[in-house]
Formats: C-alpha cells, structure tokens, sequence
C-alpha cells in the first residue's frame, strides 16, 4: 500500500518545463547544470540531497529544509557531516528529516515531506534526479564547477535568499581586505594544505578543492609550492619520498574532535607516514605547521568567516620565519 499511495503522489507531480516561458504562476525559471526549471519564487519546503554541501548553507541562509541527506555513525545514529561543528545544528535538534544517504537516497520519504523544490548535485544519480522531478522541482547544483563562492550564490538565488548572502559576503571581503592589510603582500607567502588520515599510511595534498579553508587561501591570493601548484587534479596522493616538495612559509593539517583524530594524534600520523619529516620541511622546524579544526570548515560562510580568522591568526597576528630556499 505504501507504494501504492507513492505512486499516486508522483503521478500528481509535474515535471519541470525545460523552458523559461513555460513557468506557471508563482514559479520562475532557474538555471542549473542541467539547463532551465521552473521552481518556487519562495520555496517553502525544500529537501536537500547533500548535507555538508547543500542542507548546511541553506540552513545557515534560513531557507526552509525540511529534509536531508545525512551519514550514518556505526551505532546507527544518523548526522549531518559537519552541522553540530558549523552551524550547531543535527537532525536531533532541527525540524529536518533524514531521507537517507547521498548516494542512497529514500525516494518515498522525500515524497513524504512534500517538498516544493528539491536539491542535489552533480554526484546525484542521474536516474533518481528523474523520480524526484516527478514530486517536486529538481535542480542540480554543480559545485565542483561552480566553486565555494559559485555554489553558495546559487543556492542563495534558488532559495530566494540573495539578498542575505550577499550582504555578508560582501562583510568577508571588507575582513578579507583587512587581513591582506596585515599580511603586507600576501603572494610573497607560500602555503600547502595537506590532510592525513589518523592511521598515517595515506596523506592527500591539495591543490584547490578543501572548501573553506581552500577558498580562502585563494581569496588572499597566497601561493603554493611549485610541486602542488603543478598538480593537474584538484587532490593528489603524496608519497613519503617526495615531503620535501610540500614545504612552504605554512603547512596546514587537520583534526577532528574524534579520539582517533586528536591533534597529537593527526601529528603522529604524519611520523608515521614520514619518519622525520619535520626536520625535513622549514615550515614545522620553524613551528609553522598548523593543524586545524577540519570538520568546522565544509562549505558555509561561516566555515568562510571562521578559516579568515584562524589564518589572519596564525598568519597575521605572529612573527614567523619565511621558508628556506623554493
């Protein structure tokens, strides 16, 4: 019976117009990476078929979520990666229903929240975007084309919140002039993002593509050493033999207020991963190493605003010693 009656409800659907001036009364056509829908003016309840990427900012933008994508911790216990970091917030202490994983998503339970604008990504299965157009208006946001920025505007614009993301946005750049202010000439500065896994067998190097704290560092317009900046992917699995080529003014790392990812932890594993390697790079004999709180960062402007105040921190408001040689 219960797929009865979600059949009935996706035979009432209607799919978006594929174009602009076929949009009804109260709809208005939205440009995704799939081409032109018609959604809601003023959604007034959306489901989201990411967390981190898409629930997360939304939310933060106070547009209506009524359902999410989530994780799963081992005791079964469902979660919003990174919500209670960033924002505070979990399926435990919000309105917002859990519809399954990202890439396992409950079509009957997005059905039943009878959303009017429904949200994935790039990552979303191009069959299941199919079904879910039949409930509701289904955009694709592409974030990996559109970059931190490029995604959080449009989900901005999707959920009628424009005015309110550009407003602070607009307050990080003012901060954003004012850490430039301090560090002098931020491109004579140099930075590698890496992150370690807390066994110490993998470390993955990052050219772009780290969210926050990426787009930050790109907003100063720091540079990175010529080995990462060379990378033709966005990430790159590092070998121990090859450390030295990360060494730059500032390494950064990150943990996780997790027992197996704790700061001396995190520090552990990269010895592990690469017995004496702070001797081998500048940037940790000089105590520039700087492990970060990852999870608090994700895709948000307030992981934005959080990664400008921890690197003007750490950049800024500190005597530091250039790194040796390029």
């Amino acid at each position: 019976m219960r797929w009865l009656w979600l059949v009935l409800l996706i035979a009432a659907g209607s799919v978006a117009p594929a174009t602009a001036e076929d949009c009804a009364a109260g709809l208005r056509p939205f440009s995704d990476a799939r081409g032109v829908a018609c959604i809601p003016e003023q959604p007034q309840r959306i489901v989201a078929l990411n967390d981190q990427i898409v629930a997360l900012p939304l939310y933060e933008l106070g547009a209506p979520v009524v359902g999410s994508a989530g994780r799963v911790q081992a005791d079964g216990t469902v979660y919003l990666r990174g919500g209670m970091d960033t924002l505070g917030i979990d399926f435990a202490n919000t309105d917002i229903t859990y519809v399954g994983g990202f890439d396992a998503l409950d079509i009957e339970a997005i059905a039943s929240l009878q959303p009017d604008l429904i949200i994935g990504g790039s990552y979303t299965d191009a069959a299941q975007i199919e079904q879910l157009q039949l409930i509701a208006p289904t955009i694709v946001i592409d974030n990996g084309a559109l970059g931190l920025v490029g995604t959080l505007r449009a989900l901005a614009d999707a959920s009628g919140r424009s005015g309110d993301f550009e407003a602070r946005y607009q307050r990080y750049l003012g901060n954003l002039e004012r850490t430039k202010s301090y560090i002098g000439d931020p491109s004579k500065l140099s930075a590698t993002l890496t992150f370690m896994f807390p066994n110490g067998e993998d470390l993955w190097v990052y050219r772009a593509g780290l969210g926050a704290i990426s787009q930050l560092l790109s907003d100063l317009g720091v540079s990175q050493p010529r080995a990462v900046a060379a990378l033709p992917d966005t990430q790159a699995s590092w070998s121990p033999e090859l450390i030295q080529q990360l060494d730059a003014d500032f390494i950064f790392g990150f943990y996780r207020q997790q027992p197996d990812a704790t700061p001396q932890a995190v520090r552990d594993a990269y010895e592990h991963f690469a017995p004496g390697w702070c001797e081998a790079l500048s940037a940790c004999r000089n105590g520039q190493f700087i492990l970060l709180p990852g999870p608090t960062f994700g895709s948000t402007m307030t992981g934005l605003e959080l990664a400008l105040d921890l690197v003007e921190t750490h950049i800024a408001a500190r005597a530091y010693t250039p790194r040796e040689g390029e």
